[in-house]
């Protein structure tokens, strides 16, 4: 890592920091994917968004088709797939397996070149050393004001999401994400340089849409001020524009109809969620009939909304206003959320509140670095809510885990000619009758992690992903849960039969739960352990 000219005692303190931001940055991941005395651990959302960025890792074979691992005999649509490509063909040069790449690898690497990218930009916004400190810190563990409200309410320092958005110390639980801002750095970085590579700005402009389609608002405003400024990128600038449109449409046709006008949904769930910040007084103003109640109740939920998610970000306002290219982008991420949700899965348009956060770490590093006592206050009071944070990542026990049994069975379908596989259909109250963890999988989430370890296609997983990407997925469920009731094996043998469906993978808690489950006149028990048995569907 070169440093620009720097004294001996600013690289130690530049190393001791780095090291330090890096560490926050990469344990909420690091830890997740490997094997321990109980199976393969899990923390946090990495249950479920790593074992689904794993799955789709592990069926790339044509980078322009690409199956949809949880959804047999459909390709995957409306989804940006570069980062899984990328780590897909990481694994086969390296010879690395996946799933190091995913949870250890990946993280360190993006991490370290986002506070390295942190740092130079930092440096050169504020002209001095202490911004590029500064941008770096804000970049790793700045925070929203969630903190507060759970540290008087319950006296714990949680509350990262309390207002929705993600924050900086969780940048690497989203790894498109994390390669995003990454992206979204250095180009940044570069147009701040004179003569920027035009070369890399277009290859940046044109990756981020399916990298994070999210990222590309940002990135296109920013260039599009710049180049209001440098007209010679003009061409370069709609160029990339064709470029990346042509890209995104590639894998996301039918993006548009995901996409539904719902005025003020988050800052309205915000009070009404009990999980939120949740304000039954003012939800009961907001549901009133008298319209002033009403209005009152909603300017008081956005006004929570931008100051809880802005924090300290917000007394940068000045600097803010003084960047003409960071303060439409800020607005523009933060007013889609506020008009926008995405049908099925409502919450996922608050990702472009992201890029807000974080574009808005840069005007405040820019004020930090003239007020050092302000800037020491912040980072100090920042470091708080690690408090609340840290034990989710560093407890000994996960959330959920991958059993050594079920990693047995897993392994033993891996080696078996490829096929279709049918799961039981995931039972959200199955996880109820655990009551220590890790939780098997299986009860923790609708999840890939068949499709994932198995290297093979299932018929029907990970619901939550195919109700992102727009697929029709209920008629599957019912009747794959219809087969498993075995009321008729007639009817049972024909939905094997018609859908291709080669083999079974079944926990022995659904057998339980199912004694009637003995289908041996198409079925042959090619593998038991425990916990689970096999079935190959005899043709």
């Amino acid at each position: 890592m070169v440093l620009p000219a720097t004294s001996k005692n600013q690289k130690i303190i530049f190393l001791i920091i780095f090291i330090l931001c890096l560490f926050v940055q990469i344990i909420p991941v690091i830890r997740s994917g490997l094997n321990y005395n109980y199976g393969i651990g899990f923390w946090g959302p990495n249950g479920h968004d790593g074992i689904w960025h794993l799955s789709l890792i592990n069926h790339i074979s044509n980078p322009i088709k690409i199956d949809m691992p949880v959804f047999a005999g459909e390709a995957l649509k409306n989804y940006h797939p570069f980062f899984d490509i990328l780590i897909a063909y990481l694994s086969k040069i390296t010879f690395i397996d996946s799933s190091i790449w995913l949870f250890q690898l990946f993280p360190i690497i993006s991490a370290s070149l986002f506070l390295y990218f942190s740092f130079l930009l930092g440096r050169k916004v504020s002209n001095s050393y202490s911004g590029g400190l500064i941008l770096m810190i804000l970049n790793a563990i700045n925070n929203s004001f969630g903190w507060i409200v759970t540290l008087i309410r319950s006296g714990s320092f949680n509350g990262e999401s309390l207002f929705w958005a993600m924050q900086s110390p969780s940048n690497q639980l989203n790894p498109p994400f994390a390669l995003s801002i990454l992206l979204l750095i250095v180009l940044i970085y570069l147009l701040k340089s004179p003569q920027p590579k035009k070369i890399i700005i277009f290859l940046i402009l044109i990756l981020l849409p399916i990298i994070k389609v999210y990222s590309a608002v940002p990135a296109f405003i920013i260039f599009a001020f710049y180049v209001l400024k440098n007209k010679k990128y003009i061409s370069t600038f709609v160029l990339s524009l064709i470029f990346a449109t042509l890209l995104f449409f590639q894998y996301n046709s039918a993006s548009g109809s995901l996409i539904k006008f719902q005025p003020f949904w988050f800052t309205n769930s915000m009070i009404e969620s009990v999980d939120r910040f949740y304000w039954p007084e003012l939800v009961s103003f907001l549901h009133s009939s008298n319209i002033l109640k009403f209005f009152i109740a909603e300017i008081i939920a956005i006004i929570i909304f931008i100051v809880g998610n802005f924090a300290f970000r917000l007394i940068a306002f000045k600097e803010i206003f003084r960047d003409k290219a960071i303060l439409f982008s800020v607005f523009v991420c933060f007013l889609i959320p506020t008009l926008f949700i995405q049908n099925g899965t409502s919450w996922n348009t608050i990702q472009f509140l992201y890029y807000a956060l974080f574009l808005a770490n840069i005007p405040l590093s820019l004020f930090l670095s003239q007020h050092k006592r302000v800037a020491t206050f912040i980072i100090i009071i920042s470091l708080l809510p690690l408090i609340g944070s840290f034990p989710n990542w560093l407890g000994k026990i996960p959330p959920t885990s991958i059993s050594n049994n079920e990693l047995s069975a897993l392994n033993f379908l891996k080696n078996q000619v490829s096929g279709t596989v049918l799961t039981y259909p995931y039972d959200a109250y199955l996880r109820n009758e655990y009551k220590q963890t890790p939780l098997p999988i299986y009860a923790y989430e609708t999840s890939s992690y068949v499709a994932a370890y198995s290297r093979h296609l299932t018929f029907i997983e990970d619901e939550m992903n195919l109700e992102n990407s727009g697929f029709d997925w209920r008629l599957r469920r019912q009747n794959s849960t219809d087969f498993f009731a075995q009321k008729n094996q007639y009817i049972d043998r024909g939905f094997l039969v018609n859908n291709q469906i080669d083999y079974i993978y079944l926990p022995k808690i659904y057998v339980s739960k199912n004694p009637k489950f003995i289908p041996e006149m198409y079925l042959e028990n090619v593998y038991e352990n425990p916990e689970v048995i096999i079935y190959k569907v005899k043709r």
